[in-house]
């Protein structure tokens, strides 16, 4: 039974390591198991090789925020000023005001991150 590193992310000197050994003929799988990552870890960073000729993670990737943190601002200010507004509600004030759509559940999750709850 193998232990694999729980780490995803290699930095970008690994990720050309890894970039070189693949072109040197090893196999994905080798390549895992030699430096301790799974093997779609290695597979990622292939493609992105390919793709884009670099081995570095690429400036702004990864998870975005559906709101801002002025849009999370108005939503606090329009609920406390506001108090009988539902999440729903709220997404619909926020829509009206700058055009951007998000969840229910999202406006519910910026309020319970600053204390308030949506009725």
């Amino acid at each position: 039974m193998s232990t694999m590193s729980q780490r995803s992310h290699l930095t970008d000197s690994e990720a050309w390591k890894v970039v070189g050994r693949l072109e040197g003929g090893q196999t994905q799988a080798e390549v895992a198991q030699a430096i301790g990552v799974s093997q779609s870890v290695i597979s990622r960073i292939w493609n992105r090789f390919l793709e884009t000729g670099s081995a570095g993670q690429r400036p702004g990737e990864g998870h975005r925020w559906a709101t801002t943190p002025n849009e999370d601002r108005y939503l606090v200010l329009t609920t406390r000023r506001h108090r009988h507004m539902n999440a729903t509600l709220l997404e619909q004030h926020l829509r009206s005001a700058t055009g951007i759509t998000v969840s229910t559940q999202t406006v519910r999750n910026r309020l319970h991150g600053v204390g308030l709850y949506a009725r």
